[in-house]
């Protein structure tokens, strides 16, 4: 009843949509500081008409920080780029029968995926300064990460996280069924806030086939990025 009477809706996004009075003028705040255009891309595309700017003109410069992790981060292959946008595939089950969900196995991917971002690229490199973020939408997924993660690495929920920035963000997207169902996790807005908490590099782990096969905007968004196959785990004890 309250997302049908739109009380789900703040007064700000109230007042920019709705018809302008005569005397009024509604003026979009388009330039951001905190991320490189890479990074602006598909929430600009998708959730500011395409009119989302970035301050930040040198890019390549500001995404180097990146490839000096352990982390297979892609590039581009025309312009060799760096591509800060990443999909990591992960068809491990989420916990059934529960108020708050959780996923063991992208738990376990979250932590190979950390420990990735803080080894150096090559031996006797230098140790990688990066600030990382794990994401989720659910509680006890938090929970999990907290016990697997290391306490340098900030846990927590897309609407606790509201207003803050890591160079990194490590997303669960959780949900793994055979229905498809993905709940709250469509929400457009819990989307757009955690796309925009990463000052470098977005890296999201999930089940393409549950997160794609009813959301337009879940397929959309993993469309957007490039999707990576971690090292097996032999090969990443040798790097």
């Amino acid at each position: 009843m309250g997302k049908a009477l739109e009380y789900d809706v703040s007064l700000m996004e109230r007042l920019y949509t709705a018809e302008t009075r005569p005397g009024t003028v509604k003026t979009m705040l388009n330039v951001q500081y905190r991320f490189p255009k890479e990074l602006a891309r598909f929430p600009s595309d998708e959730f500011y008409n395409g009119e989302l700017r970035s301050h930040i003109q040198d890019s390549e410069g500001v995404l180097s920080a990146l490839v000096v992790t352990a982390f297979p981060w892609p590039r581009g292959n025309e312009t060799g780029e760096i591509i800060p946008t990443v999909f990591v595939h992960c068809n491990s089950e989420e916990t059934m029968g529960s108020a708050s969900k959780g996923n063991e196995g992208q738990t376990e991917l979250a932590a190979r995926i950390v420990s990735m971002l803080q080894l150096p690229a090559s031996e006797g490199g230098d140790k990688p300064k990066l600030s990382i973020a794990a994401l989720s939408p659910y509680a006890k997924q938090i929970s999990m990460l907290k016990e697997a993660l290391p306490s340098s690495v900030t846990c927590a929920t897309i609407d606790s996280f509201q207003g803050r920035e890591s160079d990194v963000v490590v997303f669960c997207t959780v949900r793994c069924n055979a229905s498809g169902d993905i709940g709250f996790v469509e929400d457009h807005r819990r989307l757009n806030v955690m796309w925009t908490r990463a000052r470098l590099g977005l890296i999201i782990i999930g089940d393409k086939a549950t997160m794609t096969e009813t959301s337009a905007l879940w397929k959309r968004a993993i469309g957007s990025c490039t999707a990576v196959t971690l090292p097996a785990v032999e090969e990443q004890e040798g790097v």
